[in-house]
């Protein structure tokens, strides 16, 4: 929180849009001073000097006859009050002006999560909690903002002040192992669906979604534009993309496509490269090598098909019967996946760590040690 609690906070926690029931909250000095003032209890009994932790009190807020809402204490040191209106848009824009108009100062849940968090780490893995869609990377989350990371920072550093590199280093590359989780674990991994024209892409991007998400059709260069879909492999956010067949066209449109579908593979954390079983084997280009790159044989239901055909290290499935796809799923976690922090791990879990964490790995290597508290302190210092 830092010097930030001079100034009185006031957000809106729940989402845009209406609800039965809205949240929002005030943080400050001036907290309880501004609702005491226009705070109109339903019992006759006037507002408390000072509120308890806990209080609960019925009343009404907000411009002439207002609206009814709950007004709750959360803490009374620094003041913390959480209000419960009506969740229609009109209700709850009309009370984050009239609280401004009263001297708060209203911001964003995530710049309220920092304003009222005392631990600048435990604010970032809050904000991101609030950001994770899957059970994964929750549960990494949930392990930081329970101070897996603060610890290993605090025993990293205690290793710093002693002198003592050769420990420092053996924590640095503990932690660097998952590194790679830092910007994934609010933002799903990106597969990229490529490949030849009716290798079957589609057909699989359907399978995958559960229903027809892309059109599927004998005829090449059916599809055009990229067409993503986000669902959740064994408890990690992912988003396929459904990309053009590759192939040498005159078509106008099916070249703008294959553009696309190029773009799409630059964003990508790996590729699935989908080919027939019965067609001649084709490399990947040349532009995915710098790519996690996963073969995926499609079609193997068809007769004749020989499972030795199947290159090593693909995956032989069939979109239109499902057969190997639970294979597929699996091995595309693992190839994204690797290696899976155990309960309790440090991790790296937002890109400013990681990079904090990088620059601390050179301070070390070059005997600065005396460099390192100076970078974390600054980078604290820049948090708040």
């Amino acid at each position: 929180m830092g010097d930030t609690h001079r100034e009185t906070y006031l957000a809106r926690l729940t989402p845009p849009g209406k609800s039965a029931i809205a949240t929002l909250s005030l943080f400050g000095p001036r907290a309880w001073e501004i609702i005491f003032k226009v705070f109109k209890p339903r019992t006759k009994n006037p507002l408390p000097i000072l509120p308890t932790p806990g209080s609960v009190f019925l009343g009404r807020l907000g411009l002439g006859h207002g609206d009814e809402v709950v007004l709750s204490c959360k803490t009374n040191s620094p003041m913390l009050l959480e209000i419960h209106p009506h969740g229609g848009t009109q209700v709850v824009s009309m009370l984050l002006d009239f609280l401004q108009a009263q001297g708060a100062t209203l911001c964003n849940w995530q710049d309220f999560i920092t304003h009222t968090t005392a631990d600048p780490l435990e604010a970032m893995a809050l904000v991101l909690l609030n950001q994770s869609t899957t059970s994964e990377p929750t549960k990494i989350l949930l392990d930081q903002f329970q101070g897996a990371f603060r610890l290993w920072l605090d025993s990293f550093l205690g290793f710093i002040n002693q002198g003592d590199s050769k420990n420092a280093t053996a924590l640095l590359s503990d932690i660097g192992r998952y590194s790679y989780l830092s910007g994934r674990l609010a933002e799903p991994w990106k597969v990229v669906l490529a490949g030849p024209t009716n290798a079957g892409k589609s057909s699989l991007m359907n399978i995958l979604a559960g229903y027809q998400r892309s059109i599927v059709s004998e005829i090449p260069g059916t599809t055009r534009d990229v067409l993503w879909l986000e669902t959740a492999i064994e408890g990690w956010p992912v988003s396929f993309a459904d990309t053009a067949g590759l192939r040498i066209t005159s078509d106008p449109l099916e070249n703008a496509g294959m553009l696309m579908g190029t773009n799409a593979t630059e964003q990508a954390d790996l590729v699935l490269w989908v080919q027939d079983c019965s067609a001649p084997e084709i490399q990947a280009p040349v532009l995915f090598r710098n790519k996690k790159v996963l073969g995926v044989t499609n079609k193997i239901d068809l007769d004749g098909f020989q499972p030795a055909s199947i290159p090593q290290g693909a995956i032989g499935i069939s979109a239109l019967s499902g057969l190997g796809i639970e294979a597929l799923l699996s091995k595309i976690i693992a190839e994204l996946v690797s290696p899976v922090p155990k309960p309790g791990q440090a991790v790296a879990f937002h890109p400013l760590l990681k990079s904090a964490l990088e620059n601390s790995i050179e301070f070390v290597d070059k005997g600065r040690l005396l460099d390192v508290p100076k970078l974390w302190e600054s980078f604290k210092k820049n948090l708040n």
